[in-house]
Formats: structure tokens, C-alpha cells, sequence
């Protein structure tokens, strides 16, 4: 039962703000290890969020119900081939440098299975920040025209993309390039998942997707240099020749991952063009699976076209 029943795009807005802000304020704890200590705050952060979309009447969408998981990887593996890939050209990276003499990290076995446990709690509370309650509340008031549906989609996608650069610093020209190629490039990977789950309503698939291109991503990383690779941000600043340099070469590596993902955008479009309007979102207590009582069939199309085939 919704504890807010009116004004529930504002609340989510605000709310999805506080959830967001709150990473700064969730307490460390220093006895664990850094990336065991990381996944606790997030799963305590999923926990925030999750009541607020309870708060919301939204409880139900974040059900981790098998139904509807396959569908949700097939339509959305884009993203997570391209971490397959890339995490592939990485490994053979790393295996070079073993074969001329360099060791792998001595905790590598260890940390791995930190990442698994830190890719799941980023993908619970960022899908459920992101997709359930922005987007959510978004749809809630304009989820009942499709021009409604693919603003909310591309707001809560850009809001996802900003968050991974937001709190970086000063701003000169070549960081906001830098934040900007990132934001596009999270933008890409947020708008699809997002479409993945307006059609499959599976908050369990977007979650694996969510957290297995995380996990393939920092996988190279912490095998050959292990956890303490993965501290940085994503963007260079600074004004000496080094910086400078790295600053360059991370516009161009940007520029190529956005041509990577660039076809996760265009597979959104397409995937949009067969969702009927929804006339509600994962906040309405009618929100439920395809199929299910209560729930519009997916071979409904309001655009009045036959639905497409599977496949190519």
C-alpha cells in the first residue's frame, strides 16, 4: 500500500535525489576489506531506496522473479558482449605481461569474488534508483503517451549517465569533454536497460545485466593489478604534461567505447517501437508482468502495426 498517493513524480524526483546523495553519507566501515566495505553500503543504499519505492506503492516491481529473466538478457546482452569483449582483449593484456615476467595479483581469487559481490549490490541499488524510482515516477505522470514514455526514458538515462561523473571537481574543457563522452556512453547502456524493463518488467534481469558488464569490466583489472586498480575516477584532471596526455588518451578511448555502444542506443529505438503505451509504470500498484492478470498483453501494439518478427 502507497504511503504517498499523489504528487508521485515530485516525490520520486526528490526522493531519487536523497538516494543518490545518501552514498556520500552511508558510514565505512574500515575493519572490511575496501570492496567488501563498498558492496555493504550499496546493499544498504538498495535498502533506502527500496522503501522509498514501497513508500511510493511500487513494491512490487522490485520482485526478483525468475519470469520474464530470459527475455530480459536476450533483449538486453548488448551492452554486456561489449564488456565481454573488451574484457577479452584486457585478459590477453594481462597474460602477456605473465608471460614476460610479471605476476598476477597474489589475492586475485579473493577479490574476484568481492567484485561479483560488488557488481550485484551496484546493480540492485543503481536499477532500483534508476529504472524503478526515477523512471518510475516519471511515467507516473507521463506515461500515457509515447512521446510521455521516451522523455522519461532518455531523462532517467542522461540522470544515469551524470551520476557517474557527478562530484569530479574544478571543470576545465578537456575534464567536461571527458564527463560528457562518459555521460553519453552511460546514457546509452541506462536507456536500454530501461527499455528491457518497461517490456520485460523484470527487475531481476536488468540487475544480472547491470552487474555482469560491471563485473567483466573490472575483471582484467584486479586479476593483473588487483583491487587497488580500481581506484581512480573517470576522469583526468590536471594541468602538468602527464596529466594532460592522460587526459587525451581517455577522450579517445571514450570516443571508441561510444562507438562500441553506440548500437545499444539504436537497439533501445527499436525495441521502443514495439512497446505499446503503457499508461502506467513501475510505481502504479497495477504494475505487473507481461501476461499476468492485470497486465497488458506484449503483442499489443497502440501504434497499430503488426509486431515485428524475432530475430534479425
Amino acid at each position: 500500500m502507497a504511503l504517498i498517493g499523489t504528487h508521485r513524480q515530485g516525490w520520486a524526483i526528490v526522493l531519487s535525489a536523497v538516494g543518490l546523495l545518501a552514498l556520500a553519507f552511508v558510514p565505512s566501515l574500515a575493519m572490511l576489506p575496501y570492496l567488501v566495505d563498498q558492496s555493504v553500503q550499496r546493499f544498504v543504499l538498495f535498502g533506502i531506496v527500496a522503501l522509498f519505492v514501497a513508500s511510493l506503492g511500487g513494491a512490487r516491481s522490485l520482485a526478483l522473479t525468475l519470469r520474464n529473466l530470459p527475455r530480459a538478457v536476450r533483449e538486453g546482452f548488448y551492452p554486456v558482449g561489449v564488456a565481454l569483449v573488451l574484457c577479452g582483449v584486457d585478459m590477453l593484456s594481462v597474460l602477456q605481461l605473465v608471460q614476460g615476467g610479471a605476476g598476477l595479483s597474489p589475492t586475485w581469487v579473493v577479490d574476484l569474488l568481492q567484485v561479483v559481490l560488488l557488481s550485484v549490490s551496484v546493480g540492485l541499488y543503481e536499477e532500483a534508483l534508476f529504472r524503478v524510482l526515477l523512471l518510475g515516477g516519471l511515467l507516473s505522470r507521463h506515461g500515457r503517451t509515447r512521446s510521455g514514455m521516451a522523455a522519461s526514458l532518455l531523462i532517467s538515462s542522461v540522470v544515469f549517465g551524470i551520476a557517474h561523473v557527478a562530484g569530479t571537481g574544478a571543470l576545465d574543457p578537456l575534464s567536461f569533454l571527458q564527463m560528457l563522452l562518459k555521460t553519453a556512453q552511460t546514457s546509452f547502456v541506462g536507456l536500454l536497460l530501461g527499455v528491457v524493463y518497461l517490456r520485460t518488467r523484470s527487475f531481476a534481469g536488468i540487475v544480472i545485466l547491470h552487474a555482469l558488464a560491471d563485473f567483466l569490466l573490472m575483471t582484467p583489472t584486479v586479476v593483473g593489478s588487483g583491487v587497488d586498480g580500481l581506484l581512480g575516477s573517470y576522469v583526468s584532471q590536471g594541468d602538468d604534461p602527464l596529466a594532460l596526455a592522460l587526459a587525451a588518451s581517455l577522450i579517445v578511448t571514450y570516443l571508441l567505447v561510444i562507438a562500441l555502444y553506440a548500437p545499444a542506443a539504436v537497439r533501445s529505438w527499436r525495441l521502443f517501437e514495439e512497446l505499446p503505451v503503457l499508461g502506467e509504470g513501475p510505481l502504479d500498484a497495477s504494475w505487473a508482468m507481461p501476461g499476468s492478470e492485470g497486465s497488458p498483453s506484449p503483442d499489443l501494439r497502440s501504434t497499430g502495426r503488426p509486431p515485428r518478427p524475432n530475430g534479425l
